[in-house]
C-alpha cells in the first residue's frame, strides 16, 4: 500500500504544480510535454522533455518532470539520473525527489525481485538472462539507497544463484556494514563453505583449507553479535573438525554442552576427541550421557564398547611387570565385560553386520569368553561368505 501512496502523493503533486503555474513563459518543448503529461502520455512527454533539457540543461523544472516521465515507464536508472540533474539547478524540488526516489528504490527493489523469481520457475533456458535483469534493478535500487543491507542482500541471493561466491561474499561483507540481521552471517559462512567444497571438487585442498578459515573468521565475528546462536556453535565445531583442528573443537564442545547437556551429537563428538587424546575415562563419561538420551545410539554403543577395550587393555598391560601383587588383579576383566555389553547391544541393532561381530568376539576374548567368542567369529566369517 505504501508505493501507491507515494505514487498518489507524485501524481498529486505533479497536478497541483499545473493548476498554480499554468502554462505561461513556457517554451513549446514545456508546454507539449505538459499537455502530453495531462494526458498521461508519458512516452511523447518524454520525447518534449528531452529535447528541452538539450536546449535548456538548466531547467530543473523540465528535468523534474522529466525523471517523473521516466519514472512511469519503468526506466528507473534514467529517472535518477534526471533527478539528479534536477537537484543539480535547483534545491526546489528537494523534497519532492527524495519522495520520488524512494518509490523508485522499491519498485527497483520489487523489479527485481519480479525477475529473479522468473529466473526459478524459467524452463526456456532464459534463467541467466532474468537473473542479470534481477541484478540490473537491484543495482539501481543500490544507487538510490546504499545505506539499507536489503538491496544488499537481494544482489548477493543472484550471485549465489550464478554460482559467483567471490562476488556474494563481497556484497555479504557490504551489507553487514549496515545493521543486517544474523541470518545474513550465516549467509556469509555458507558461501565461503560453498568456495570450499568447489576447491575440494578440484582437489585444491589448500585454498579449501583457506575458505574453511575464512568460514571460522566469519562466525567467530558472527557470535560477537549473537553468542547464544546454536546453530553459529554447531557449524563451528564441525569445520574444526573437518579441519583436523579437533583439540581447537574441545572448548567450542564443552560450551554447546554446557547450554544443551541433553544433545547426544554434542556429547558423541567430544567422546570422540577425547578418544583421540587418549583421555578414555572422561570420554566414556559423555558416550555414556549420549546414551543416556538414545540408548540405541549406535556410534556411541561403538565407541564406548571400543573405549572400554582399550581401558582393559592398558590396565591389562599393567598387571605383566614384575610386581606380583599387580599380576594377580584382574579388575581390567570387568572393563572388558562392560565393552560385552555394549557390543551385545549394538549386534542386537545392526544383526548382520559383520564388523560389529568381530568387536563382540574381541570382547568376549579378553573378558576370558572363549566359547562366545568362537560363536561371535563363526558367525562373522557366515554373514561375509554371503
Amino acid at each position: 500500500m505504501k508505493k501507491y501512496t507515494i505514487f498518489a502523493l507524485l501524481s498529486a503533486l505533479v497536478t497541483l504544480f499545473f493548476i498554480f503555474t499554468g502554462f505561461q513563459c513556457s517554451s513549446q518543448e514545456m508546454t507539449s510535454a505538459k499537455l502530453y503529461i495531462q494526458r498521461q502520455d508519458w512516452e511523447s512527454a518524454e520525447k518534449w522533455l528531452n529535447q528541452e533539457t538539450e536546449k535548456n540543461p538548466t531547467n530543473a523544472e523540465a528535468w523534474w518532470l522529466l525523471g517523473n516521465a521516466r519514472m512511469q515507464r519503468g526506466d528507473y536508472k534514467n529517472s535518477i539520473e534526471a533527478y539528479d540533474n534536477c537537484t543539480k539547478n535547483s534545491n526546489e524540488y528537494t523534497e519532492r525527489i527524495a519522495q520520488a526516489k524512494k518509490y523508485v528504490w522499491g519498485q527497483a527493489l520489487n523489479k527485481g525481485v519480479g525477475a529473479y523469481n522468473q529466473s526459478l520457475n524459467d524452463s526456456t533456458g532464459k534463467a541467466a538472462e532474468f537473473r542479470k535483469q534481477a541484478l540490473d534493478s537491484y543495482n539501481i535500487a543500490l544507487t538510490i539507497n546504499p545505506d539499507t543491507f536489503i538491496t544488499y542482500q537481494y544482489i548477493a541471493i543472484v550471485h549465489r544463484a550464478d554460482g559467483n561466491f567471490e562476488s556474494e561474499i563481497t556484497t555479504l561483507k557490504d551489507a553487514l556494514k549496515h545493521k543486517a540481521p544474523s541470518d545474513l552471517h550465516i549467509s556469509l559462512i555458507n558461501a565461503y563453505l560453498q568456495k570450499a567444497q568447489a576447491a575440494e571438487a578440484k582437489s585444491d585442498k589448500e585454498q579449501a583449507t583457506i575458505e574453511y578459515t575464512n568460514a571460522i573468521n566469519a562466525i567467530l565475528e558472527a557470535r560477537k553479535f549473537d553468542p547464544e546462536n546454536g546453530e553459529l556453535l554447531t557449524i563451528m565445531i564441525d569445520l574444526h573438525i573437518r579441519t583436523g583442528k579437533a583439540n581447537e573443537a574441545k572448548p567450542y564442545i564443552r560450551e554447546a554442552i554446557a547450554k544443551d547437556p541433553l544433545n547426544k551429537i554434542y556429547q558423541y563428538n567430544l567422546g570422540v576427541l577425547l578418544m583421540q587424546t587418549d583421555s578414555l575415562d572422561e570420554a566414556v563419561t559423555h558416550f555414556d550421557a549420549a546414551l543416556q538420551v538414545d540408548p540405541n545410539y549406535d556410534v556411541a554403543l561403538q565407541n564406548i564398547g571400543v573405549a572400554y577395550l582399550r581401558i582393559g587393555d592398558k590396565m591389562k598391560q599393567a598387571t605383566q611387570g614384575s610386581d606380583m601383587k599387580k599380576k594377580d588383579d584382574k579388575t581390567y576383566i570387568e572393563k572388558f565385560k562392560k565393552s560385552v555389553g555394549y557390543f551385545e547391544k549394538l549386534s542386537e541393532i545392526k544383526k548382520n553386520d559383520p564388523a560389529v561381530l568381530d568387536l563382540l568376539a574381541s570382547a568376549y576374548a579378553n573378558a576370558n569368553m572363549l566359547k562366545e567368542a568362537k560363536e561371535a567369529l563363526e558367525k562373522a566369517d557366515s554373514l561375509r561368505k554371503k
